[in-house]
């Protein structure tokens, strides 16, 4: 090669230019590759995270196995009592089937006597409260012949007991002594009323709901047992969800504890309940 053939001063600065260049967008490229493989792994993982959450999040909500049958004597949702000569006395049905749904509630009795349908929650201040006040003037109207009562338990306030799920737990109860002692259902009721915890608390533990079963005048080892594997914990979520979806107990601001239907019409003030059953018996 001779001096004429040797590439330039200028000539070898461009190719080392050129070089550097083509290096440089080779790593730019890499890098992009890299950040792409990087964002394509993360949003997976984000994706199957999601899928994960999304799947607890439905276990939980379900609150286990909704495959078991609903308790007995409480196939429209709720325990019925019928009343005369002052006394009161449950209804016995059957359970509603593992794969069925409540029987739609009845907005009206065949013999004319007043129809009161009451949808509870056993940890609701304003449950407790209209139960202190007015439950002995119903379960009086109920004694004399003049109405009826249907007591729907539900869960719509474990939010308020610090993940505690307390009133599920509750609620379970009502449906345990539903399905093994109805007799017993409305003394079991007022104690859980009276003992009722604050809100913002865990509420009460499983022993001590078991106490205020037994309290109530509920025992055997069928209600230790259905209490202790909180045997209607499904349902208890299944039967609430189809509460809440439904808009004939809703009121202007949804579905909230306690509703009072008489004859099949929500009343809108808990203080009108009373006379409005009068009114609808004379």
């Amino acid at each position: 090669m001779t001096n004429n053939d040797r590439p330039t001063k200028n000539e070898r600065r461009q190719h080392a230019r050129e070089v550097a260049r083509q290096r440089a967008d080779a790593e730019k490229r890499r890098k992009r590759r890299n950040k792409w493989f990087l964002q394509g792994g993360i949003g997976l993982g984000i994706v199957a995270v999601a899928a994960i959450v999304a799947i607890v999040v439905v276990n939980v909500n379900s609150g286990g196995s909704t495959s078991a049958a609903g308790p007995k004597n409480m196939v429209t949702g709720g325990i019925q009592f019928t009343g005369g000569n002052g006394a009161m006395a449950p209804v016995t049905t059957k359970g509603v089937p593992a794969d069925g749904t409540p029987s739609p509630v009845a907005t009206a009795n065949d013999d004319g006597t007043v129809k009161v349908v009451e949808y509870v929650d056993w940890a609701c201040p304003v449950c407790k409260q209209f139960e202190t006040t007015y439950g002995d003037q119903v379960n009086d109207l109920v004694k004399d012949g003049k109405a009826t009562l249907e007591v729907h338990p539900v869960s719509i306030l474990d939010r308020s007991y610090l993940g505690s799920r307390y009133a599920s737990r509750a609620a379970n109860a009502a449906m345990c002594v539903a399905n093994f002692a109805p007799d017993k259902f409305l003394s079991v009721q007022q104690q859980f009323f009276e003992k009722q915890p604050e809100e913002g608390t865990k509420g009460l533990t499983n022993a001590e709901i078991a106490d205020l079963v037994k309290a109530g005048g509920a025992t055997g080892s069928d209600i230790s047992e259905c209490l202790s594997s909180e045997h209607y914990k499904g349902w208890v979520t299944k039967s609430t969800n189809e509460v809440l979806q439904d808009s004939s107990v809703a009121g202007p601001q949804g579905f909230g504890t306690p509703t009072i239907l008489v004859n099949g019409k929500r009343v809108d003030s808990l203080t009108d309940v009373v006379s409005t059953i009068e009114a609808a018996a004379k």
